[in-house]
């Protein structure tokens, strides 16, 4: 009933995991029942270790949370020797996500992630908003066409292009990443916001800004996800505060084929097989299809 399918994958579920809210670790899988899950999508990996920016670099808000991570991770070999050997033979297909400042670094990561067994798939982080130099490359659709193509080059698995909320018309960027070769688009990063303690007259993240998550996010989303599938034919992928069975149903209306839960789980680990039980019941009780109701909002 819920079985997707995204490029030359047989997904489970519709629901994934949104990159950078389960880590690098599998273990998380042991709070969702089989079944349930579509993809794990991991924290993104970049060629050397990042340590990410100071602290304080999360605060929570009335909407969801706002932070400034800065792509912390423990780099590529670390990732090679630790963390591959621990995704294969994993119940989910595992879509490991990609990093970087400049082509190079993504395609050093990408030629990586190929050659392991335990990766099914691909995720380009194009637009993390927490990061100090290199080129945003989904802010501009040639540098975005020049690093999706390089990558493309290097791998025949499935690869997911994660693109920004943070411009004015995410169409051409769209259009860029799919003449590229990108199978699906992951559709938004976060948004660029900032929090503030008035009492210490200072921003709430050492960073200054940072990426809103979580429910305040998902108008927003929703809005691009729903502009993006009217500007290609490959399927899009939802990830913007989705928090409930009803926010995944409304991102699927709007035209996406899966959707990442992230934030949410921060409260409720357990929240994807909440919302799959929810979704089967739905679809039951309604006499619906994913693809009855994929891409049938009415503009």
């Amino acid at each position: 009933m819920l079985s997707t399918k995204i490029a030359s994958l047989e997904f489970a579920s519709p629901l994934m995991t949104a990159s950078g809210t389960f880590g690098h670790n599998p273990a998380a899988l042991s709070f969702i029942n089989p079944g349930d899950l579509g993809a794990l999508v991991l924290k993104t990996v970049t060629p050397d270790p990042r340590h990410g920016n100071p602290t304080p670099r999360m605060a929570e808000f009335s909407g969801g949370v706002v932070n400034a991570i800065g792509l912390e991770n423990k780099g590529l070999d670390y990732w090679r020797d630790t963390v591959a050997p621990m995704l294969e033979g994993l119940s989910v297909p595992v879509v490991a996500n990609a990093g970087g400042h400049c082509v190079d670094d993504f395609a050093q990561v990408v030629s990586a992630f190929d050659s392991m067994i335990g990766v099914s798939a691909i995720e380009l982080n194009l637009s993390c908003p927490n990061v100090v130099g290199g080129i945003q490359y989904s802010t501009d659709s040639v540098a975005l066409a020049e690093v999706v193509t390089a990558c493309r080059k290097l791998s025949d698995k499935p690869m997911f292009v994660k693109l920004s909320p943070n411009v004015t018309d995410i169409q051409p960027l769209a259009k860029a990443a799919a003449d590229s070769g990108a199978d699906a688009l992951t559709v938004c990063n976060t948004l660029i916001g900032m929090l503030v303690d008035w009492r210490a007259r200072r921003p709430a993240l050492a960073n200054g800004t940072g990426g809103i998550s979580g429910p305040a996010a998902k108008p927003v989303a929703m809005r691009l996800v729903s502009q993006c599938a009217a500007a290609v034919d490959i399927p899009i992928i939802a990830s913007g505060g989705a928090e409930c069975v009803d926010d995944v149903l409304e991102f699927i209306v709007a035209g996406a084929t899966a959707v990442q839960i992230g934030t949410a789980t921060f409260r409720n680990p357990s929240i994807v097989s909440q919302i799959a039980s929810d979704l089967r019941s739905i679809l039951a009780n309604e006499n619906l299809t994913l693809a009855e109701l994929r891409g049938s909002l009415k503009l």
